[in-house]
């Protein structure tokens, strides 16, 4: 498995909310993990490290190779939930902080998938690029309901309100799916501060030209690459992304 990783501040917002870490640790699955705080100007930088580190420390501490993926991965952002509501709810400093998470769990043939708001992931096979979560965000409800289409929705006022997030309520499951995938296919884990500066178009270039690579270097300069897109476009919010291409999984169907 090759990986990469970035985080800029963009250009605008005084502080990067963002976090992420990728587990190549991990046996017999590594995983990534990227996440968006929201809440005011240090509570969602709170939240979004608290997510990342509990997610973190369930993962290492509870992988076994027998333990159903998607299972683990509910479970992790759960508890990740639980420190993020009673850490905003124990200090009034922290109140109505929340994050966006998406992680991923990744082995050779599997590919496994949980998320809570519009931090998205995206894979690339065989040529086709596919959003395979489902923003938890007005305007993609909006979008769903035919009241809103694509085109407006990413001009849209509100598209930063998410409908979901962790440290909303105490008891929150993410979303979660399993997908197969194949030598060459590649995975984007990323924040809005991205997706809504970069098109799909450009997106399918870059994970196509990562597919074919052997060397995490060159993925590093993909990584760089679409960060720097953003921020030639305004970098209005913070640009969190990472990339993953598998190298040694089987034909997929």
């Amino acid at each position: 498995m090759l990986f990469a990783a970035k985080s800029h501040i963009g250009l605008v917002r005084p502080m990067n909310q963002d976090n992420y870490v990728v587990l190549p640790q991990l046996f017999p699955r590594q995983a990534c993990v990227v996440a968006d705080g929201m809440g005011g100007p240090s509570a969602g930088e709170i939240a979004s490290q608290i997510a990342i580190e509990k997610v973190s420390e369930y993962l290492l501490e509870h992988q076994t190779e027998d333990m159903d993926a998607e299972e683990l991965l509910r479970e992790a952002v759960h508890v990740a939930n639980q420190h993020i509501y009673l850490t905003g709810k124990n200090n009034p400093a922290y109140f109505g902080m929340g994050t966006t998470i998406v992680c991923a769990l990744l082995h050779p043939q599997s590919l496994h998938i949980a998320h809570v708001g519009d931090s998205r992931a995206y894979l690339y096979h065989a040529g086709i690029l596919e959003q395979i979560t489902a923003d938890h965000s007005l305007v993609a409800e909006l979008v769903r309901r035919g009241q809103l289409t694509e085109d407006e929705a990413k001009h849209h006022p509100q598209r930063h309100l998410v409908t979901r997030s962790l440290g909303a309520e105490e008891h929150h499951y993410p979303d979660v799916r399993t997908l197969s995938w194949a030598t060459g296919d590649t995975l984007l884990l990323c924040t809005d501060g991205l997706f809504n500066l970069v098109e799909e178009n450009e997106l399918l270039q870059a994970m196509e030209e990562a597919s074919k690579l052997l060397d995490s270097k060159d993925l590093d300069d993909i990584a760089t690459q679409l960060i720097q897109t953003a921020l030639s476009r305004g970098g209005s919010d913070n640009i969190t992304l990472v990339l993953a291409v598998n190298r040694k999984g089987g034909e997929r169907p």
